[in-house]
């Protein structure tokens, strides 16, 4: 497969800058926690619904740990470990201590100790509006059952909306079980290794391992009638409902980000970043929710693009249409359709602004839905990166390295 087929040759864009867009309504964000024990777990689009009335009332301050003890009830050890290599084993072994188990009126959960005197990291909406919430250190004998006994009480201490973060503080630490270092996403290559352990589906300390799709900045989401506004891991790691607020590692161990949504369709996972992470640790006080989403019914739209102008291309022959996709009044895409009805329809856009064409989606059928994209994501010529797209989706399911023709 050569970097464009024929009908496709690149266009370098002569433009200043192209703005991340948002993400698409196809895209909003669903949380992964886990339903509490009685509830009826369903895929979906998000893989778990909740049960009502009492089950998912707020927490008050005095609640005992027995109110958390019926969602023990269907936990189960994780059968995964004989799918581990060496690496992965030993990244487990030395990771997995750190994961707790988070026990909420919200649902199940997980969490990350960050600091050696009790400090826990999960997302907000793990937690909910709760002061108190339960939580669960990995028993010194792998895949041991769980008990009321096991729990300890974790008082909620700092909020933050906009991140959908939350600072949890136990009073004791196990013997034997240290934070995991945190780090930025400057630190991380997309294409990289990165790891996740939590409780997905009511499984105990869970592993599993994928790679970095994409880092997205400053990324929107929204779930129910929150929204939300931080640097984001895009990855391919299997991760679930229980996995929220447990950690994304990288091969050192540390923590890159936090498990936090998921998007319609395949492999379309998200944690929020390392550096948020230790910008909320350092901030002082909680951080409000952003404003709640508005619908488009309310008058509000997403841009949609606007043509900038076209153009007539001799070879190979077709017509050119100039894009300005974020409505900023610059050029910053350009759709190909060769005159060669066999010729796969493609748009190549300069997603950084450096003139350069960083993304290539492109349409095999012609049907005005891409069927596979080629990325660069390190600025040097040609691309690294290659997304398979299903039908109608906006991201692709399957990633895989670009190899060239000649390589393969």
């Amino acid at each position: 497969m050569k970097w464009l087929k024929s009908g496709a040759t690149i266009l370098v864009l002569a433009m200043p800058s192209y703005a991340q867009a948002a993400s698409p309504e196809e895209l909003v964000g669903r949380p992964m926690i886990a339903a509490e024990a009685g509830a009826t777990a369903g895929r979906g689009p998000v893989g778990a619904r909740f049960p009502a009335g009492e089950a998912r009332r707020a927490l008050r301050p005095s609640m005992p740990l027995g109110q958390f003890a019926g969602a023990l009830a269907g936990l189960k050890p994780d059968a995964r470990a004989a799918t581990r290599g060496p690496r992965e084993a030993e990244i487990y072994r030395k990771a997995s201590p750190a994961v707790v188990l988070v026990v909420s009126g919200e649902g199940v959960g997980s969490g990350v100790l960050v600091g050696a005197d009790g400090k826990i990291v999960t997302n907000l909406h793990v937690v909910g509006p709760a002061p108190e919430v339960g939580v669960v250190f990995k028993p010194a004998v792998e895949g041991a059952e769980i008990t009321k006994a096991d729990l300890r009480l974790a008082k909620v201490v700092k909020r933050d909306g906009p991140a959908d973060l939350a600072l949890l503080q136990v009073d004791d630490v196990p013997a034997g079980v240290a934070p995991l270092p945190i780090a930025g996403v400057d630190e991380l290559q997309i294409g990289a290794d990165v790891h996740a352990i939590g409780h997905p589906g009511g499984g105990q300390w869970i592993y599993t391992r994928g790679v970095v799709s994409q880092i997205r900045r400053n990324y929107q989401w929204a779930f129910d009638d929150s929204s939300h506004q931080a640097t984001v891991v895009q990855t391919q790691t299997p991760i679930n409902p229980g996995n929220s607020g447990g950690p994304l590692l990288d091969d050192q161990g540390r923590v890159v980000g936090i498990n936090s949504f998921l998007a319609e369709g395949e492999g379309l996972n998200y944690a929020v970043s390392g550096d948020d992470v230790k910008a909320f640790l350092a901030r002082e006080g909680d951080r409000g929710a952003l404003p709640a989403p508005v619908s488009d019914d309310a008058g509000t739209a997403a841009c949609e693009g606007e043509v900038v102008g076209f153009w007539r291309k001799k070879d190979p022959p077709g017509d050119a249409t100039f894009m300005d996709l974020d409505c900023d009044g610059e050029g910053d895409a350009v759709f190909f359709e060769p005159d060669d009805e066999s010729e796969p329809f493609d748009v190549r856009v300069d997603v950084d602004g450096d003139g350069d064409v960083d993304t290539v989606l492109i349409d095999e059928d012609r049907d005005g839905a891409p069927d596979m994209g080629l990325y660069d994501v390190d600025d040097d010529p040609g691309p690294d990166l290659v997304g398979y797209f299903k039908d109608g989706e906006d991201e692709p399911y399957l990633w895989e390295r670009y190899v060239p023709e000649e390589d393969e």
